[in-house]
């Protein structure tokens, strides 16, 4: 055994020991064990965690849950139940020409070549397999579960891509998950081999391993271990319609990103956006109507807007109730090469907000955000080399947000009361209600929070449509149905058939939300739920009177 080998072990074992259960107490572990043997160097987590692994499987040591969290590289990753994946598309002409979109050859509308969204498309060769397969080793080896994935489809309008794309490209994703175990062995040597014979014979394998189709593709995502829990997709708000809607619950997409940009029609105009309010709002709605979460985009300092004319889009976006998105991303404009803006900026006629302007419009608009929203960014991950005029403040989130602290102004939206990492007792879960009206309907926000700082443990959706007549008509099963569109419970990620303490507890808070969903539509005078469940909860819902009609879980409730 050599000196490094042997200093991990001793690292290990003490760790177990001590039972550590936090990053500070494995540090100093860590460095009294260097101490010891006189380390000039700190070894990685990864390779500690890549010992630790050899060290279970021999059955040497126990697998410790907690001891893997403290290893885990960036642990906030898998914190909100699931796992994240983001795939970019490939290139696709794109016959809109707003002013602030950058073109560059070869990528899709909006993207530049360095961001890291991109590199990673590019050196999987914008293939979604590749791209998934590298992602989901890459999270393994740094200590992530990878069981039940979230996937981000980014890049340009789904919607305009050719249908046969789309639906390859959904099928992809999920013949990836259910090839993953497979194939991980042979994945470093697949992206480091220049064998011409070798990547021929990985073409092959793949053709091989890969489904007949889209529904044998999904079917066999049920008993994979790597399982698709959702999907999202971005796209323009005047695409969306109900033929749309039926085709993206074919795919098992759950979350929809729309662009308003802003809710003032003369500047979305003047940017060449070519759509309005009307197409946001009526895509907002109609989406709703069909189970989807809404996440909107918001772009402060668009062309010829000013920060007070930001502030009012912002606060009708949650005053008018004919919009009220269920999550939010706030992307401030910058200028980058190879849009109209850039030469717009050329000749002086336009200038960003300085950033001590955006840093008061984006506290202003934060504190806007009411707590039964998400917000999931405040800021684009574009490298500042790339920004040829407006803000470079990567860490524009956590000045806002310090800004706001020092005013005493506590943010309630439900990023900011997840429970993550923190040590809230379960205990102390009270249910919280909120009714509002959102898009011609009525909404509630159900939520179990402690009862002290309402940190949130799990929360649900559930909305009370009428006359959604356009939507019966492609998904006529929903007819006279409440909806639960989302049901979701913020703790650490279990395995499929993990059951350690915190399954019960989701459970419970599961049992619970669904039960009061149930009495909230039997009072409003529905006689029908429907649920969106992923396969391997199925089996929950049918316990509970649910039935499978298409892509939904249906209870009569009367």
């Amino acid at each position: 055994m050599n000196e490094k080998i042997q200093i991990i072990d001793e690292i290990i074992k003490l760790s177990l020991e001590r039972e550590i259960e936090n990053k500070e107490d494995f540090h100093k572990t860590q460095n009294e064990v260097y101490k010891r043997y006189k380390l000039p160097e700190a070894i990685q987590s990864v390779e500690i965690l890549e010992r630790y692994n050899e060290l279970v499987k021999e059955w040497i040591v126990e697998d410790v849950n907690n001891f893997r969290k403290v290893l885990r590289k960036r642990w906030v990753r898998s914190l909100s139940w699931v796992t994240v994946i983001s795939l970019l598309t490939e290139f696709f002409w794109c016959p809109w020409k707003c002013i602030y979109c950058p073109t560059f050859e070869w990528l899709p509308k909006s993207y530049i070549p360095n961001e890291p969204a991109v590199q990673r498309a590019k050196l999987n060769l914008f293939d979604p397999i590749k791209q998934i397969h590298n992602r989901l080793r890459a999270l393994e080896i740094t200590g992530h579960k990878i069981e039940k994935n979230d996937v981000r489809i980014i890049g340009w309008t789904w919607s305009f891509y050719p249908k046969t794309y789309q639906e390859n490209f959904i099928k992809w994703i999920y013949d990836a998950f259910n090839t993953y175990d497979e194939m991980k062995e042979h994945i470093e040597e697949t992206n480091t081999s220049n064998d011409k014979f070798a990547s021929f014979k990985m073409k092959m394998w793949y053709k091989l391993k890969l489904s007949e189709n889209l529904e044998e593709a999904k079917k066999i995502n049920e008993t994979a271990r790597c399982r698709v829990i959702w999907i999202a997709i971005e796209t323009r708000p005047d695409w969306i319609n109900p033929e749309e809607i039926a085709r993206l619950r074919k795919y098992w997409i759950t979350r929809v990103e729309i662009w308003y940009q802003t809710t003032i029609d003369e500047i979305n105009i003047l940017n060449k956006r070519w759509h309005t309010n009307k197409e946001s709002i009526e895509a907002t709605r109609l989406l709703k109507d069909a189970w989807f979460k809404v996440v909107a985009h918001m772009m402060p300092n668009l062309l010829w807007s000013t920060p007070d004319l930001d502030r009012k889009a912002m606060k009708e976006v949650f005053d008018n109730s004919d919009f009220r998105p269920d999550e939010l991303k706030i992307y401030p404009m910058v200028v980058t090469d190879k849009a109209e803006l850039t030469e717009i900026w050329k000749k002086w006629w336009f200038k960003a907000y300085d950033d001590e302007t955006l840093i008061d419009l984006m506290s202003d608009l934060e504190a806007m955000i009411p707590e039964y929203v998400r917000i999931n960014r405040t800021y684009r991950d574009i490298p500042a080399s790339e920004i040829l005029h407006g803000s470079t403040l990567s860490n524009l989130r956590q000045i806002v947000e310090e800004k706001l602290e020092k005013k005493w102004i506590k943010l309630l939206d439900i990023r900011h009361r997840e429970i993550k990492a923190k040590l809230n007792n379960p205990e102390n879960a009270v249910l919280h209600t909120i009714k509002y009206e959102a898009s011609s309907w009525t909404e509630y926000f159900l939520t179990f929070e402690d009862k002290e700082d309402r940190t949130i443990f799990s929360l649900l959706r559930l909305r009370l449509p009428w006359e959604n007549n356009e939507i019966i008509k492609v998904l006529p099963e929903l007819k006279w149905c409440a909806l639960i569109r989302e049901i979701h419970t913020f703790w650490d990620q279990l395995s499929i058939w993990e059951t350690w303490s915190t399954f019960w507890q989701h459970i419970w808070f599961w049992k619970k939300l669904i039960a009061e969903a149930e009495n909230i539509a039997k009072k409003n005078g529905y006689n029908k739920m429907a649920v969106i469940a992923w396969v391997w909860v199925r089996e929950y819902y049918k316990k509970r009177g649910y039935e499978l009609e298409w892509e939904y879980m249906i209870k009569k409730v009367k």
